[in-house]
């Protein structure tokens, strides 16, 4: 049995945030039946997942107030919400070897522009020893964006466990076609090849990791594709601290990146992705206790490990940037985080590029 044929105007693949927002924007000027999202049946998205019947968003994920994003009419009609409380535990274990930071490193970019304090503390228990010599170009635009500009940057708290892009999302009625397998992308011909559908587009818009876009399509890549994992673990408690609630853990010896308050009875604890299956439950729980004295009835939930969390250098290698000529010159736009690959957030996305 031959494929089934579909030609569509955009052609969105991949199924996210990000996918979900493009798919709204270009709603302004066009008709349903003009946008399509390819999703990949095997992947499900992590907007909610449940525990004992509650629905909660498990992924930080915030809008910023100042944004435009933000102010625009994505978020008509969701309920608003206060802004998120953010507190520091008191620095500790922290002799830091300055005699080993390299010239250009990230450990080199973060003293001087913020010296030796607790934000050079939490760098290295996010990303390591290895920011001692190498850029991690990703990170520094990052801290540049968000930590050292002027922008507003006031993060918008869950309601009822869920964040605020939950709910202006789950409005939306997309089209969605599903694939079980992604075998080719035609950029000459502008059609997606899939294992039951051959997609003709006049724009396809990918959030798909970049390098994995490349490969489907048989462009060259020589980028640095290497990113950082996101290893979270989930606590309920009865009492002791308020939901929308950020602390940031400066003890250079604790696995603990943050804790979040997700709801006044559910935690995220944000822990270093390379302790994954090498830490216990156990030594977590009792550091949450320590850094939340007045917590109760403390009980581990569940755990979520995501190995592709933050991407870490820029592309800039030769055939990668030759290869994005390429797909922009045959209506092809990589977009978001892991389809653009930038360590960026949804508010900080050009939007108005794929309009």
């Amino acid at each position: 049995m031959g494929k089934k044929q579909v030609k569509v105007k955009y052609c969105l693949l991949g199924y996210g945030y990000a996918s979900l927002i493009a798919y709204h924007k270009l709603l302004k000027n066009n008709d349903h039946d003009d946008i399509l999202i390819l999703r990949d049946e095997r992947v499900d998205p992590i907007f909610t997942i449940d525990h004992d019947g509650v629905s909660f968003s498990p992924l930080p994920i915030f809008p910023v107030q100042e944004s435009e994003l933000y102010q625009s009419d994505l978020f008509e009609g969701v309920p608003e919400q206060n802004p998120i409380t953010v507190s520091f535990s008191d620095l500790a274990n922290f002799d830091p070897d300055l005699q080993a930071v390299k010239k250009g490193s990230l450990a080199d970019f973060m003293i001087e522009k913020q010296g030796v304090d607790r934000n050079l503390c939490l760098g290295l228990k996010q990303w390591g020893p290895t920011m001692l010599h190498r850029s991690f170009s990703q990170v520094q635009s990052k801290i540049n964006r968000h930590y050292i500009s002027n922008k507003g940057n006031t993060r918008v708290g869950y309601i009822n466990g869920k964040s605020l892009f939950k709910y202006a999302v789950e409005h939306l009625r997309p089209e969605v076609l599903n694939f079980s397998d992604l075998q080719r992308i035609d950029v000459e011909q502008r059609e997606v090849h899939t294992d039951g559908h051959t997609v003709a587009y006049e724009h396809l818009i990918s959030t798909i990791p970049l390098h994995h876009l490349l490969g489907h399509c048989g462009l060259p890549q020589d980028h640095d594709h290497e990113s950082a994992a996101a290893y979270f673990k989930f606590f309920t408690y009865t009492e002791g601290f308020e939901e929308n609630k950020i602390i940031y853990d400066c003890d250079l010896n604790s696995e603990i990146l943050r804790l979040f308050s997700v709801s006044d009875s559910l935690l995220m604890a944000q822990i270093r992705g390379d302790v994954y299956g090498q830490t216990t439950t156990e030594k977590i729980q009792a550091r949450v206790q320590e850094l939340i004295p007045e917590i109760k009835d403390l009980q581990f939930a569940r755990e979520l490990f995501s190995p592709m969390g933050y991407p870490l250098e820029l592309v800039e290698a030769p055939q990668s940037v030759q290869s994005l000529e390429t797909l922009k010159a045959h209506g092809v736009i990589p977009f978001g985080r892991f389809g653009n690959w930038e360590y960026s957030d949804l508010h900080e996305l050009d939007w108005t590029s794929i309009i």
